[in-house]
């Protein structure tokens, strides 16, 4: 059943721009080597102007390849019927999804849409070989997936990518990491507007000293609060090309662009977190998803979330998404939190200090057992620290 809202819908045929973006993303496509670094910018900034485009562009850069390998289709086909500790959970997302992308729509086609959403679902998470977790909000993020791709095996690869990489921290066993990573959006508002940062932060109200409203806008990337699929695919054509952590730079343009009537608020701190919670944005007459897009990439080249954090004295103990970096192109975000990797290194000084500093309870054989488990974990921590930084060095090429 061919997709009622059209991701080429909202702007002109003939738009120039639109072409001009067709033609350089497919010169791109032929290039060898692929410039992943160069075709992310592009993609990030301008946009991929149809799902055409984009059913090819997203898979690269996720790094899962254009085409799907035939054993991949053997895996899907063995996951997509598998249950989990949430699949009733995921069951009664069903039945509140797709309701926005298939108005019009008969039951029929609508129950099979979400049969197969369902699919996608179970497949990504059933296996859980990972520690990969469903949570409430994943199947927003899926759906569009589902609709841009077409297929449930592309939209599938796509999905399992993002829940080890861009999503790791909200698909961990629980949404601590997720909700350590709002402490951010404060900080990169008051690069945004420091008046109503410095506004909101007077108010002193207890339901605003952590903003849980972005919390949705976090873990949907947008889809729960956006109706229009064009305008959410374009959203997704920014976060697939960009840092992990730019859901918080787009909340936080969101959030500007609403600066009058929060002000409006006055001092009553709980009307502004209604205000705040309620927000409607890409609606008629404000920031396009285009211009939303672009502001939120020169904010983040303003203040990347790393610096931000080393500036403001911030550290996230289970957030692993502030720490990721760009290796090949393409963003990578460490297994572990800074927190878990805090511990390790703890761990190794317990057992270099058994073999450097021997007390007489331990015999030879014991200080050459603790020295070699040492010196392995030592030097492969070592060696997975080295390619971090190589890696994040070669990240610095995002913000020339």
């Amino acid at each position: 059943m061919r997709n009622p809202q059209s991701s080429r819908r909202g702007r002109p045929a003939g738009d120039a721009r639109e072409l001009e973006t067709v033609k350089l993303v497919n010169e791109l496509l032929l290039e060898r080597p692929l410039d992943v670094l160069r075709l992310r910018r592009v993609v990030a900034i301008r946009g991929l102007v149809n799902d055409g485009l984009r059913s090819r562009v997203w898979p690269l850069l996720l790094g899962v390849g254009e085409a799907a390998a035939p054993d991949e289709a053997a895996r899907f086909a063995a996951l997509a019927g598998s249950t989990h500790k949430d699949s009733h959970v995921v069951e009664c997302d069903m039945a509140r999804s797709l309701w926005s992308y298939t108005e019009g729509w008969s039951e029929e086609g609508r129950a099979a849409k979400r049969a197969a959403l369902r699919r996608v679902i179970d497949a990504a998470v059933g296996s859980n070989t990972s520690g990969i977790f469903y949570y409430q909000g994943l199947h927003d993020i899926a759906a569009v997936l589902l609709f841009v791709c077409g297929s449930e095996l592309a939209a599938w690869r796509l999905l399992h990518a993002l829940a080890g990489g861009h999503l790791r921290d909200c698909t961990r066993v629980d949404l601590a990491a997720a909700t350590e990573t709002l402490r951010l959006l404060y900080p990169i508002l008051e690069r945004c507007d420091p008046e109503l940062h410095a506004y909101l932060h007077g108010l002193q109200e207890p339901a605003l000293e952590v903003p849980y409203f972005a919390l949705s806008w976090l873990l949907t990337w947008f889809a729960h609060d956006v109706p229009s699929l064009p305008q959410t695919a374009r959203l997704f054509d920014l976060f697939l090309s960009s840092h992990p952590l730019m859901p918080l730079y787009v909340a936080a343009v969101v959030i500007k662009g609403q600066r009058q009537q929060i002000l409006a608020c006055g001092e009553d701190g709980l009307q502004a977190y209604a205000t705040l919670k309620k927000m409607r944005f890409l609606q008629p007459g404000q920031l396009g998803a285009d211009e939303l897009a672009q502001q939120a990439a020169a904010l983040y080249q303003a203040v990347p979330p790393t610096r931000l954090a080393r500036q403001r004295g911030i550290r996230l103990e289970h957030c692993a998404a502030i720490d990721a970096y760009l290796c090949n192109g393409r963003w990578v975000v460490p297994a572990e939190p800074r927190g878990s990797r805090r511990h390790f290194a703890q761990h190794t000084a317990q057992q270099l200090r058994a073999f450097f500093a021997p007390r007489e309870s331990l015999t030879s054989q014991q200080r050459r057992t603790a020295a070699l488990a040492a010196v392995i974990t030592s030097v492969t921590g070592l060696a997975a620290m080295g390619a971090l930084l190589v890696a994040q060095l070669q990240s610095a090429q995002w913000g020339q």
